[in-house]
């Protein structure tokens, strides 16, 4: 096990979501938040909602956070991993410091076990399950940030409105395709992270529709996802910048 001692790394998330507008769907959701927390409760004790009523006495309806996090579990205070829940949503997250890869792995197929134990699974239920990867790219912009993403990214943008005198005050470019893992996609953009500064943040993933049941077992998507990512993340930065994360 080994990982980059300066790696650009800001986040890694493991993604399952599904369809959970109905009542049904709601009442399941309300049964898989204790089932998962009696399960998970040894190694996750921590148990964080995130979600904040504004006004006292006023309920809003589930299916207003479909595929949004309302609850995020712990194992010791503003530690990593994480795991969260919503309505339609589970998902495990880390960030760089603890971040190796077999490690983060084995606790995503242990929460994701505990899933299946938990879930009420329909004949035809589907899920979105996703791999992410959050990098953050440090750049000063009284440099230029075309030349920055052609020589260190491998990205060249060019088109008739580019300036001549100056950089741009935002970037959003996004791409994707079609793998036989499932959808890739890739996005940039310029951005600002307390303590590093501005540079570029940019995502990497893979997502794919699964047909998932008590029987499932996402270990061989999981590994290809990730190498797949990996040898992206360093096609894109060979060279230079790749080389700065060595040291």
């Amino acid at each position: 096990m080994s990982k980059l001692p300066n790696a650009p790394l800001l986040e890694v998330i493991f993604e399952l979501s599904w369809i959970a507008n109905t009542s049904k769907e709601q009442e399941k959701f309300q049964f898989l938040l204790g089932d998962m927390y009696t399960q998970l409760k040894d190694k996750y004790p921590l148990r964080f909602n995130l979600v904040q009523i504004p006004i006292p006495g006023i309920e809003i309806p589930l299916d207003f956070f479909n595929n949004k996090p309302l609850y995020r579990f712990r194992k010791s205070e503003n530690s990593y991993p994480i795991y969260q829940l919503g309505p339609g949503l589970l998902s495990v997250n880390t960030i760089n410091e603890p971040y190796i890869w077999e490690d983060f792995e084995q606790e995503i197929i242990n929460v994701f076990t505990k899933f299946k134990d938990s879930y009420d699974f329909d004949s035809s239920s589907t899920f979105n399950i996703a791999l992410k990867f959050l990098d953050f790219y440090v750049f000063d912009f009284n440099n230029n940030a075309y030349d920055f993403l052609k020589n260190n990214l491998h990205l060249q943008i060019v088109h008739s409105m580019q300036s001549q005198k100056c950089n741009p005050s935002f970037v959003n470019f996004a791409t994707g395709h079609r793998e036989d893992i499932g959808q890739f996609n890739f996005s940039i953009n310029r951005g600002m992270i307390h303590q590093k500064g501005e540079g570029f943040l940019v995502e990497t993933n893979i997502v794919n529709t699964e047909m998932l049941d008590s029987n499932s077992d996402i270990s061989s998507w999981l590994k290809r996802a990730h190498e797949y990512l990996s040898d992206v993340f360093k096609d894109m930065t060979k060279g230079i910048m790749y080389n700065s994360f060595l040291n």
